[in-house]
């Protein structure tokens, strides 16, 4: 499987993503942006400094200078990219992928993420028609850079009482995030909070089982709400005050309700729930379907002027802040409205649930092939073919797509009434025939 993923590059360092492949992206990036100025970042995983510095010795070589940050969250780069004048910016990461991937991550001048297979960039990869000169390398403090997003945040956020909050930062890059809550008057309590890139405190992935530590802790610390994060930390899941995970769908419609007006714009991942425009268009809202994918709905926001952009897998988009995903913006904001008085887990229950399935399905060959199989198979149900297939009924909506970064085929399945687990056989069973 090519390392070329639709939004970035990833693999499994040394044997998918070499050194040569990180440095030929410098080399590429620093091409299409002509003696640019970059910043740069990344998680922390074991692979990172090498291939940090692969990717550094190819940029420099085409005379771009570089501004290296360190490990730091991609939010507060994005962040320092739109603030600090910068041309764009690289994220050495590959997200919540195990620990033996490694990636590299595009960000555009105004820190949102840049779709880079429609710049020059592959061109130039391909062609290797590399521009030659001598860069330059500074260091900047991830420290300083920490403190000015608090300055920037610290303006746009009044609380009305003091808050207790659990944090989980799995060991990545979040780590050393917390002195920012705390100036803000959070009581912090920290789980898996030394840097660690082989994530042994709960994994790279949040999800409810991986958080279930951090969900016991918040009941019993009596916090009022926790967020565990990813290793680049650009994705926050939610724990409500009785340890429940809420849905970021949930998220943004709180959001949208207690912070923005009717006939705002709001952008959804395609596999998003049904709830987002059953709670927001009776209210005035427009809801806006994007593909999956961060960088997708991120482009979609900026293009639409929306207030908000949510995805299913906890990337929360809310541009009065920035236009990155930004889990520490959300999970500020989300604070603001828990110290008005209402508690989250109220906030949580007063929007209904529907039961949602995902399945994978791990595919040999050609997934392209095997979408145009489906679709004419499933094509009496006039599919939606925006992002996949996806099925939409007064009951239901189904979603079939392949995955974006794995060899796989993905089945999300939600339903307001009608059998969920017989919906999933249904539809499943097409998959597999559409697999012989």
């Amino acid at each position: 499987m090519t390392v070329f993923r639709a939004y970035d590059v990833r693999g499994v360092f040394g044997t998918e993503l070499t050194g040569e492949i990180a440095n030929r992206v410098g080399k590429a990036l620093g091409s299409y942006l002509a003696n640019g100025r970059i910043a740069l970042g990344r998680d922390t995983r074991v692979s990172g400094p090498a291939v940090e510095r692969a990717f550094l010795d190819g940029v420099l070589s085409t005379g771009c200078s570089v501004e290296r940050y360190g490990v730091l969250p991609i939010s507060m780069i994005s962040f320092e990219t739109w603030r600090g004048g910068y041309n764009a910016a690289a994220y050495i990461s590959a997200s919540h992928n195990p620990p033996e991937y490694n990636g590299i991550r595009f960000r555009t001048s105004e820190g949102y993420g840049m779709l880079y297979h429609e710049t020059e960039m592959m061109n130039l990869y391909e062609k290797g028609t590399f521009l030659k000169g001598d860069g330059k390398l500074t260091d900047r403090s991830p420290d300083d850079a920490l403190r000015r997003y608090a300055d920037y945040v610290e303006g746009k956020l009044t609380f009305g009482r003091p808050l207790r909050i659990v944090l989980d930062m799995g060991n990545g890059a979040a780590c050393g995030t917390f002195p920012l809550y705390q100036r803000l008057g959070f009581d912090c309590r920290v789980t898996n909070g030394e840097p660690d890139g082989l994530f042994p405190g709960r994994g790279p992935a949040p999800t409810e089982e991986s958080l279930r530590d951090a969900a016991r802790m918040v009941v019993e610390t009596e916090a009022d709400y926790g967020v565990g994060f990813d290793p680049d930390a650009d994705r926050g899941l939610v724990i409500d005050d009785r340890g429940r995970i809420v849905p970021p769908e949930k998220v943004a419609v709180i959001l949208a309700k207690e912070r923005y007006a009717p006939g705002d714009k709001v952008v959804a991942g395609f596999d998003c729930s049904m709830i987002v425009e059953r709670e927001l268009l009776p209210l005035g809202f427009e809801v806006i379907r994007e593909r999956v994918g961060d960088v997708f709905v991120a482009n979609r926001v900026k293009e639409e002027g929306a207030v908000l952009g949510v995805e299913r897998s906890a990337h929360l988009f809310i541009p009065e802040f920035q236009l990155s995903d930004d889990p520490f913006a959300m999970s500020l904001a989300l604070g603001e409205i828990v110290s008005r008085g209402e508690r989250l887990s109220e906030l949580a229950d007063a929007i209904p649930d529907y039961p949602y399935v995902q399945r994978s399905v791990r595919i040999e060959g050609s997934a392209a092939d095997l979408m145009r199989r489906l679709e004419g198979d499933l094509a009496p149900l006039e599919p939606d073919t925006t992002d996949g297939l996806k099925i939409t009924t007064e009951d239901y909506t189904v979603l079939i797509r392949p995955s974006n970064t794995q060899p796989l085929i993905r089945l999300y399945v939600e339903t307001a009434g009608t059998d969920v687990e017989e919906l999933v056989r249904r539809f499943m069973g097409f998959i597999e025939g559409a697999t012989r």
